[in-house]
């Protein structure tokens, strides 16, 4: 797996500006732009010859917004060697995992004097801003739990992400109400309609931003103005895990907003642009108030393997790893964005690893053809909207084949 890495990754110094990186990427770009019909309608026998990067050969997967570049060379390194003492409990790399997050954020740290102290250990884990959780996934369903035993709303848009109601509802019955708010006419989230929505029965409105599956993004500005309108008896959620996917002005991280407001909750995956979703990994920043009434709903520390500590830690240290996902994405996404008007979608600007694009009737039809050849993409039926497809991102192999197929006679 070692040697697969080497051919996707040059040396390059870390410190390369962020111009220089786009630079980079214009050759693609203009290919893109220039090339003829011919190449995007080739034969799509073709597609045998990918082999994509965790997928069987021939396999071209752009379904559920996975990272085409599989995990960091250093991560896949450091979770191989971190299995040679997976007979002991990860307390102390734990710590060290949480010190890059508290790192990454700009969070403050107690440390716990030696790393031998387990006990010094729990109680600087504690203390800090940070929940751990399998994937963000646990730590959404948590906040389900927490905050709908007790019955209430759920405020979300639609359509949208939906993991925080969709887990209340199924969990608790008809105890909770799932309001869904629709998208603007842009596909953004309504976020005057959202406040709007809000009642002295609303315990969480959730963002996710980017939002999943239109790939839209709220400024940090909107989502200010959103949490200055709650009762601080309700809970925001942003579900930041293709955040770091995003370009468009004012888009940033609401972590500020977590580690200042007493109910403001922020999540975060290592599943996206760490290519470590098989692993599981997830983080959440928030008060002390609201930390303290997820936990009884989460494992915390101990809810995390060994493998998946060495290797996010050793991901978030990797720039130039974490540079080139972000290039990949961004690229494919610039490529989507200009050719899938060519085969007839409309496709929705977005800031995400992905693409929504809007069909010409049905998508039932495409999805199939398209799964014909083995290229995989989300239809909108799972959302209710059988209107449109959601297609990530993914090499430039793989783009290369998913037009060749969308060009060729069904």
């Amino acid at each position: 797996m070692l040697r697969r890495s080497i051919g996707l990754y040059r040396s390059v110094p870390v410190e390369i500006s962020r111009r220089a990186a786009l630079q980079g990427l214009s050759w693609w770009a203009g290919v893109a732009a220039v090339a003829p019909p011919a190449l995007w309608a080739a034969e799509v026998r073709r597609v045998s010859s990918v082999q994509g990067v965790g997928v069987p050969a021939g396999t071209v997967r752009l379904l559920y917004n996975e990272n085409p570049l599989g995990p960091s060379p250093l991560a896949l390194k450091a979770a191989s060697e971190a299995l040679d003492g997976c007979n002991r409990y990860p307390m102390a790399t734990v710590f060290s995992l949480l010190e890059g997050i508290c790192a990454l954020h700009g969070l403050s740290l107690a440390s716990p004097g030696s790393a031998a102290d387990l006990g010094a250990l729990f109680e600087a884990f504690e203390a800090s801003s940070v929940l751990l959780g399998a994937g963000s996934s646990e730590i959404l369903q948590a906040v389900a739990l927490a905050w709908g035993l007790d019955g209430g709303e759920f405020v979300e848009a639609s359509p949208g992400y939906g993991a925080v109601g969709s887990a209340a509802q199924s969990m608790l019955g008809e105890r909770v109400r799932r309001v869904a708010v629709p998208l603007t006419p842009e596909y953004r989230h309504d976020v005057e309609a959202m406040a709007g929505a809000v009642t002295p029965r609303t315990r969480v409105v959730v963002i996710t931003n980017p939002n999943n599956p239109t790939g839209t993004a709220l400024t940090l500005a909107e989502i200010t103005r959103l949490a200055d309108r709650l009762d601080p008896k309700t809970l925001l959620v942003v579900d930041e895990a293709y955040i770091d996917f995003a370009e468009s002005p004012g888009v940033m991280s609401a972590m500020g907003l977590a580690a200042s407001r007493p109910n403001v909750l922020v999540t975060r995956t290592f599943s996206k642009i760490h290519g470590l979703a098989g692993l599981r990994l997830g983080y959440a920043v928030a008060s002390q108030p609201v930390r303290e009434r997820l936990r009884p709903y989460l494992l915390n520390m101990l809810g995390v393997n060994t493998a998946v500590v060495a290797a996010a830690a050793a991901s978030l240290a990797d720039a130039d790893y974490l540079m080139r996902s972000r290039q990949v994405a961004v690229a494919a996404r610039t490529q989507l964005l200009a050719k899938l008007p060519e085969f007839g979608l409309k496709p929705v600007p977005g800031d995400a690893p992905f693409v929504w694009a809007k069909v010409q009737g049905d998508c039932g039809p495409l999805v199939q053809k398209l799964a014909r050849a083995d290229v995989l993409i989300a239809g909108g039926q799972r959302w209710q909207l059988p209107g449109y497809v959601r297609i990530s991102t993914g090499l430039p192999a793989e783009m290369d084949m998913l037009f060749a197929t969308l060009g060729a006679k069904a």
